[in-house]
C-alpha cells in the first residue's frame, strides 16, 4: 500500500476545515494540490475518504476510521521534529495562541515580546479575537478561555482570577456627574456587549452591575468598549488589568466589582513541544508577577 504522511497532512486539513478551498489556505498551496493529493491518498487506500457536497467536506465512515490513525502520525511526527531537530539550537517553530481580546490585545501583546527576545528562532502567532478557536482542528496550540473545560482530551491550568468594575473618563463625569450609587447608573449612559454576538455569556460584565438597563452604545468586543469609555461615550465595565493601561479612565463605584478567571488550554500532544510547554511557562509567570494589575483598581 502506497504510504505519504505527506498525503494524510493534507487530509487532516480537509477534515479540520469542512473544505478543500480551506485546507489549500491552511496549507499555503493551490485547491489543486489539495485534491490530487487528496485523490492519491484514497486511491493508495481503494477508498473514498469524502463525500463532497454544497456546503463542503464530509467525512465518509472510512474517513473517520482514518481519522484518529492520522492525528496520532501528526502527534508522533510533531514529537519526532521536537526532539531530533536542531538539538545544539534553541526553541525553534512557531507557536499560535488564542485569546479573549482584551487579554490578547490588552496583556498579552505587550508581555509576549520579552519572550521572543530570549528565544529568537521562536515565532509567535497571537489571535485575540472575540471568538474561540479550535484546539481539537489543531487551529491553534494554545487557548486560553474565561469558561473551564469539562468535556475533551484537553489539558487545562487555571491562570488567574481577574476583576471587572465600572468605568467612565474625567470628561464624561466632568459633563454627567459622578456617581453615587448604584441606582444612579439608570440616569447615565451604559457602554455594553451585543449580546446576541456574545461568544461567551460570562463576558457579560454589565450584568453583575445594571442587568436591566439599555445601552446605547454596544460593541463586539471589549476593546471596543474601552475605547469608547475612553473617548467619553459612557460608562463600561471594564476588566481592571485593561483599564490601568488607559490613566483617561476614572473608577464609577469602586466599592463595586465582579470576578471571572482565565483558564490556559492545551491538546495533551502539543503539551509535549517544548516550544509550546516553554510559552504556557512564560504566559502563566508573567500573569503570576503581574497579578496586581489584574485584582487591584488602577
Amino acid at each position: 500500500m502506497y504510504q505519504n504522511w505527506d498525503d494524510l497532512r493534507y487530509f487532516l486539513a480537509v477534515s479540520r476545515t469542512n473544505s478543500f478551498a480551506g485546507a489549500a489556505a491552511r496549507l499555503q498551496v493551490t485547491h489543486s494540490t489539495v485534491a490530487r493529493r487528496i485523490s492519491a491518498l484514497e486511491e493508495s487506500l481503494d477508498t473514498t475518504l469524502f463525500v463532497r457536497t454544497e456546503k463542503g467536506c464530509r467525512l465518509t465512515a472510512s474517513g473517520e476510521t482514518l481519522l484518529p490513525y492520522a492525528e496520532n502520525l501528526e502527534a508522533t511526527m510533531m514529537n519526532l521534529e521536537e526532539n531530533v531537530h536542531g538539538k545544539n539550537s534553541q526553541l525553534y517553530g512557531t507557536v499560535r495562541i488564542s485569546a479573549p481580546d482584551g487579554l490578547g490585545n490588552c496583556f498579552l501583546a505587550v508581555q509576549l515580546g520579552g519572550f521572543l527576545k530570549q528565544q529568537p528562532n521562536l515565532e509567535i502567532e497571537l489571535i485575540p479575537v472575540p471568538m474561540y478557536y479550535s484546539l481539537s482542528k489543531r487551529e491553534i496550540d494554545i487557548l486560553i478561555t474565561l469558561t473551564k473545560p469539562t468535556s475533551g482530551n484537553i489539558i487545562a491550568r487555571k491562570l488567574s482570577n481577574y476583576r471587572i468594575g465600572l468605568f467612565a473618563s474625567g470628561d464624561y463625569l466632568a459633563a454627567h456627574g459622578e456617581l453615587g450609587s448604584k441606582e444612579d447608573l439608570a440616569s447615565h449612559d451604559i457602554i455594553d456587549y451585543i449580546r446576541d454576538l456574545l461568544y461567551d455569556e460570562n463576558l457579560n460584565f454589565m450584568k453583575d452591575f445594571a442587568p436591566n438597563q439599555n445601552s446605547r452604545f454596544k460593541s463586539s468586543t471589549i476593546v471596543g468598549q474601552m475605547y469608547a469609555a475612553v473617548s467619553g461615550t459612557g460608562v463600561a465595565a471594564l476588566p481592571y488589568f485593561m483599564a490601568h493601561t488607559k490613566p483617561e479612565l476614572v473608577p464609577v463605584l469602586p466599592e463595586m466589582f465582579t470576578e471571572r478567571s482565565f483558564w490556559l488550554q492545551v491538546n495533551p500532544d502539543s503539551r509535549q513541544l517544548a516550544r509550546v510547554r516553554a510559552t504556557i511557562d512564560y504566559i502563566a509567570d508573567r500573569v503570576t508577577e503581574n497579578k496586581k494589575l489584574f485584582m487591584s483598581l488602577p
